[in-house]
């Protein structure tokens, strides 16, 4: 049977795409390479006393808090104990998958309300675990990195508040600096500790090349958007 130039051209071009996305994946999980990116993403803590600290969401699946959300609620409520600012505020809703946070980033488009959302869930850890209501202050209707800080300017200039401490991920904090800075807001970096360069194992560097993408991808947006 003969085989048309066409169909020669298309099995070439499958080949050719499998070989490079093979060669790509080998060297993110088997290489320092998503280790290097995530370098210029980190951003020192400046830990100081503040009126507030904000912890933002990173994550809610199926009622339940994710990785990234549990650890910053950890950092968050450890910095209250301690004593470096008399409120916490948890801000995050719940975009119900990365299809729909592509979508509300890229586009705006919101998708329908969550059932429970990042911040709810963080709020009702810190009221189980002795944090008064006093103290506590939720954001619940914001959906990427800019609403949550621009819903928190508002919140601080409702009460008279006039610094912040920001806890989020280590890879994050360089566009939450950035938006922060650009909304005017006076509030300082306190990242949970900073774990990219001792993530070498092939499955961790790939969920650390994922990371650090959507990182860049965030800034490139949002540089487009005069958000940064």
């Amino acid at each position: 049977m003969k085989v048309s130039r066409e169909h020669k051209k298309f099995i070439w071009f499958v080949e050719l795409f499998a070989f490079t996305f093979t060669f790509v994946m080998l060297v993110v999980m088997y290489t320092p390479l998503a280790n290097w990116l995530a370098r210029p993403l980190i951003v020192g803590d400046e830990m100081r006393k503040a009126d507030l600290i904000v912890v933002l969401g990173g994550g809610s699946y199926g009622g339940s808090l994710g990785g990234a959300s549990s650890e910053r609620l950890l950092k968050g409520l450890i910095l209250y104990r301690e004593g470096y600012a008399p409120r916490i505020i948890f801000s995050g809703g719940a975009a119900q998958g990365l299809s729909r946070k592509i979508l509300h980033t890229v586009l705006g488009i919101r998708g329908k309300k969550a059932r429970s959302t990042e911040a709810d869930l963080m709020d009702n850890a810190a009221s189980s675990l002795g944090v008064p209501s006093t103290d506590r202050a939720v954001d619940e209707t914001s959906l990427d990195t800019y609403e949550n800080l621009k819903n928190v300017r508002r919140f601080m200039s409702e009460n008279g508040l006039k610094t912040c401490l920001m806890v989020t991920s280590p890879t994050h904090m360089r566009r939450v600096v950035l938006t922060a800075g650009e909304l005017g807001l006076e509030c300082y970096p306190a990242p949970v500790s900073d774990y990219t360069g001792d993530m070498k194992g092939p499955f961790e560097r790939l969920a650390l090349f994922k990371q650090t993408v959507w990182e860049y991808g965030g800034l490139a947006i949002y540089r487009l958007y005069g958000y940064i």
